[in-house]
């Protein structure tokens, strides 16, 4: 009978110099076995954090929106939002002020339930007004030109200039208005309901064809932000009485930076 230690495992077999003591072929053993699960471990561990990064690059960030998939019975400027791009262009810089803008409205009519102070009112109500003279500013001498030049359909275009129109009527009367006045919470709901048709109009017809046209809009977003820079109201964050936060990176979150600043 054979003995023990030329049996199959034994560290005969496991030593390739026979010479070798038996001690040093355990320990050799031993070592490329934890080095061989090692391996098989860190392959492992590479594989589930490959699957985690493409699970992460495939969920955008909060501030960030995928294709638009609206329910039929009624439509918002939120569930309406075309999906950003890549490389952030025109359409994304309107759309988000659209949905800066919308939150403010919600917030004044939280507001104007719970019979907030005139003063806090009248603020928030100027910030939106200013918000929007902006963006109806440089949509109308920068952005529709553009989309009519790049042939896009102008009754639209021509139906979303009386549409400011109607929008800068109901601004000037908030303005010249008084928070105390019967109808000045009023008028300032009303202008969210323009703002909001307009707005879903916009995102799921004007906004579409001009991303399928021939249009610079990456180029277009420069200019639109630069020219919004030119139209920030002098002492406009301290007026608006918004807090602006940190994102742990050293950037502003709050609305006027988002609006006002680089987007």
């Amino acid at each position: 009978m054979a003995d023990d230690k030329t049996k199959r495992g034994s560290p005969d077999n496991k030593r390739l110099n026979k010479s070798e003591p038996y001690e040093v072929a355990y320990a050799k053993a031993k070592r490329a076995k934890a080095a061989t699960a090692k391996t098989a471990k860190t392959a492992k561990t590479a594989k589930k954090s490959a699957k985690k990064s493409a699970k992460k690059a495939t969920t955008r960030s909060a501030s960030s929106r995928a294709a638009p998939n609206p329910p039929k019975a009624e439509k918002t400027a939120e569930n309406t939002a075309p999906k950003t791009m890549r490389e952030a262009d025109a359409v994304d810089l309107l759309t988000d002020d659209h949905l800066e803008v919308g939150a403010l409205f919600k917030q004044y009519e939280k507001l104007a339930k719970k019979e907030a102070p005139a003063d806090q009112r009248r603020t928030l109500a100027q910030t939106i007004c200013d918000m929007l003279k902006a963006h109806t500013t440089i949509e109308e001498e920068i952005f529709y030109p553009a989309a009519r030049r790049a042939g896009i359909d102008a009754d639209l275009l021509d139906e979303a200039d009386i549409e400011h129109a109607s929008a800068k009527e109901l601004i000037a009367q908030i303005e010249g208005g008084d928070p105390d006045d019967d109808h000045y919470d009023a008028k300032v709901k009303v202008l969210g309901e323009y703002i909001t048709h307009h707005v879903v109009e916009e995102h799921t017809e004007m906004f579409t064809k001009c991303r399928r046209a021939d249009m610079d809009l990456v180029g277009l977003r420069g200019e639109m932000e630069a020219r919004k820079m030119s139209l920030v109201p002098a002492g406009m964050d301290e007026a608006s009485g918004s807090e602006a936060t940190d994102d742990g990176k050293g950037k502003s979150t709050g609305i006027l930076a988002s609006l006002f600043s680089k987007a």
